[in-house]
């Protein structure tokens, strides 16, 4: 069994409405957060689904057995579903943001009614970089995840980003559409550092709405710092 680093503190940290963007520089980072995430769906008897892309399901099938996990007890029962991230997000080969949030609605209602406490999704966010129809509206969806977690919907999700295949003007990006963040294994509220809500991130003039959430980020630390 391997000897695994647990990020336990920043994901029991974790509830329904929270976004959380995984950047990750190595691939025992990228572990780090798949067997904690799995195992805290466990004890919290949720519905999990996971989308591979890079790494395949047989990896993750590893490498959860690999940290003591009974993943295929989890996938017997149905708790755990792991599918192709492409086989999700391309919608009859097509990429279309509303239509994949529609499709998280439908799952975490199903996921309730089947007696699951909430339903927790992570997606390995690489299937992007290979220009398949409406691929370019990743950071719209990013954005529009935000309103639908805070209908109270109860489910919450990690979406991976490898910084070794994404750039850095996409990268900023992400940053601005999650409010909270894990950075290699780290845990960080970023929801008043660089996160910009959704009607301030997808307006007309994205980079005016971007720097007015700045400037008030920075009134806002300003009056709350001691005199």
């Amino acid at each position: 069994m391997c000897n695994t680093t647990s990020i336990l503190p920043a994901l029991e940290a974790m509830k329904p409405g929270d976004h959380y963007c995984g950047l990750f520089r190595s691939d025992a980072d990228q572990r780090h957060i798949t067997v904690d995430f799995v195992r805290l769906g466990m004890e919290r008897h949720e519905k999990m689904l996971y989308l591979v892309h890079l790494q395949t399901a047989e990896r993750l099938r590893a490498t959860l057995i690999d940290a003591g996990i009974d993943v295929d007890a989890l996938v017997a029962s149905g708790q755990l579903v792991v599918q192709a991230a492409k086989d999700v997000y391309l919608i009859d080969g097509v990429f279309d943001p509303r239509m994949m949030i529609a499709m998280l609605g439908r799952e975490t209602t199903s996921a309730i009614e089947a007696g699951y406490a909430a339903l927790r999704v992570t997606g390995e966010m690489s299937w992007a970089l290979e220009g398949d129809p409406g691929t370019e509206r990743l950071v719209e969806y990013e954005a529009l995840l935000n309103d639908f977690y805070a209908t109270g919907a109860k489910t919450y999700s990690i979406c991976q980003y490898d910084q070794r295949r994404f750039d850095a003007e996409l990268l900023l990006d992400v940053l601005h559409t999650h409010p909270r963040v894990l950075l290699d294994t780290e845990g960080i509220d970023n929801s008043s550092m660089y996160y910009v809500p959704p009607q301030a991130f997808l307006a007309a003039d994205r980079n005016g709405g971007i720097l007015e959430t700045r400037l008030a980020n920075l009134t806002g630390a300003t009056a709350s710092a001691p005199a």
